[in-house]
């Protein structure tokens, strides 16, 4: 690792506050010199991984897939020889039992009559007509896949997920969802197999060293040091027009800054006049926290399922992953592992849970489901995120304008999910910094030189 120990530092250009994939990623794409800070002891950040009793573990499920080839052939070379290559195996629980995930496309798997509520919905949609140019995410779908499809599956996941009424989710989550056509959800009802999100049916993932084996292999590969256990608690600019952050020990001084930490928390240490309506457009975007409940259990898993989603609103988990089933490393020989989430809104009673309490419920609510044999299970671990969905609602645009306006202007450039404020994974970080990186040195990034 990259670890430097001076008093004050001057760099030329470039201070990047987070050593995740967003800094690393956009530090091997800058042509001057830059320094990384980050306030954790590794890389890695939110798509980092930890290491216990033999398990490994991300913060989160992260897997690799990408409609854009250049970013996933960049992100798979980087892993060398360290990388698997599997098909997906989702399911959707639905009424206590599974089918194959999308929802769409497993409509035979249904109860009759809710086979034909979702056939009849779609084929016979009044939607189409009225919501004709739909305003928000809810008309969209319904538009899309009919009312069937979306009271029974689309609607209860996406409240549970974003924690907001489906009405005010914006439309800019719409172009991230595919359009089945009519024939593959007609064979689904009637019982031929059909596959949908066809961009994400493949999908690679590290054979060692979870997730986080991508921002380690960047973190060897940038020329740009890294100071850990730095945390930035303010910012401020010089006379000369530098900028300095600090963690209260160690100024470091730089031209222009790249800032991956969340937005809202970097409005809090920033110290120089920042326009209320800037302020106002921050305070206004909203992320959800997330519980990230691991789970060790002993024996096989046959099924090798690769996550399992759950509408269900008397289950508080809304997404179940396998991560000895993305690499056989991460869990000891004679077991496999599960991961589950649950996001919620800040204050709210979920998030005021204790840790065993949601402990609880999730392993109850798993065995209910015949997901889990409680007597197996061998080790559990609960940690919560502040942050972690980036969510869409109807103002979400407008505000996200305002902070990515400003911002740069100031010689701040934000990068990342909770930053530059999108709802993306890494291959979205890494076209991002590629976009940021272009503007701000004037030069074309290609990934496949870097």
């Amino acid at each position: 690792m990259k670890q430097t120990k001076t008093n004050t530092k001057v760099v030329p250009r470039y201070g990047i506050i987070g050593a995740g994939p967003s800094g690393l990623a956009i530090s091997l794409m800058l042509d001057s010199p830059s320094i990384i800070v980050e306030r954790g002891r590794t890389s890695g950040g939110f798509a980092g991984s930890f290491f216990d009793n033999g398990y490994t573990f991300d913060y989160g499920p992260h897997i690799m897939f990408s409609k854009n080839k250049k970013v996933l052939d960049f992100m798979v070379k980087s892993l060398g020889n360290n990388v698997n290559t599997l098909k997906r195996n989702n399911k959707i629980s639905f009424k206590h039992t599974l089918m194959r995930y999308p929802f769409e496309n497993d409509l035979s798997a249904l109860p009759l009559e809710d086979n034909y509520d979702c056939l009849h919905g779609y084929l016979f949609n009044p939607y189409k007509t009225k919501y004709a140019s739909p305003k928000n995410l809810e008309q969209w779908l319904l538009k899309t896949f009919g009312k069937g499809i979306c009271e029974k599956y689309l609607f209860p996941y996406n409240r549970k997920v974003w924690n907001i009424p489906v009405n005010q989710l914006s439309m800019l989550w719409a172009e991230r969802i595919p359009n089945p056509p009519a024939d593959d959800i007609i064979k689904s009802s009637i019982g031929y197999q059909t596959e949908g999100y066809v961009h994400q049916l493949f999908y690679n993932y590290p054979k060692r060293g979870g997730y986080k084996a991508i921002s380690t292999a960047w973190e060897k590969k940038t020329k740009s040091p890294i100071e850990f256990e730095y945390n930035v608690n303010k910012i401020e600019r010089l006379p000369d027009g530098k900028w300095s952050m600090t963690n209260g020990v160690t100024p470091i001084v730089v031209d222009e800054l790249i800032s991956t930490m969340p937005i809202h928390e970097l409005v809090k240490i920033l110290k120089i006049p920042i326009p209320k309506k800037v302020l106002t457009a921050v305070k206004k975007l909203i992320v959800n926290p997330m519980y990230v409940i691991s789970l060790g259990v002993k024996g096989t898993d046959n099924e090798k399922v690769t996550a399992t989603y759950f509408p269900e609103d008397d289950f508080l988990v809304n997404r179940i992953s396998y991560p000895a089933t993305f690499s056989p490393q991460n869990a000891p020989k004679g077991h496999f592992s599960i991961q589950a989430e649950i996001t919620c809104k800040k204050n709210s009673d979920s998030w005021r849970m204790t840790d065993r309490a949601i402990l609880a419920h999730t392993i109850n609510g798993l065995a209910k489901r015949g997901l889990v044999d409680k007597t197996k299970i061998a080790y559990t671990n609960v940690k919560r995120a502040d942050y972690a969905y980036v969510v869409y609602d109807q103002q979400y645009e407008k505000n996200v304008a305002i902070i990515r306006e400003w911002f740069p202007k100031q010689g701040i450039h934000l990068l990342g999910r909770f930053s530059y404020f999108e709802y993306i994974n890494v291959d979205g970080v890494v076209a991002t910094a590629q976009m940021i990186a272009e503007k701000i040195t004037g030069k074309k990034i290609v990934l496949d030189k870097l």
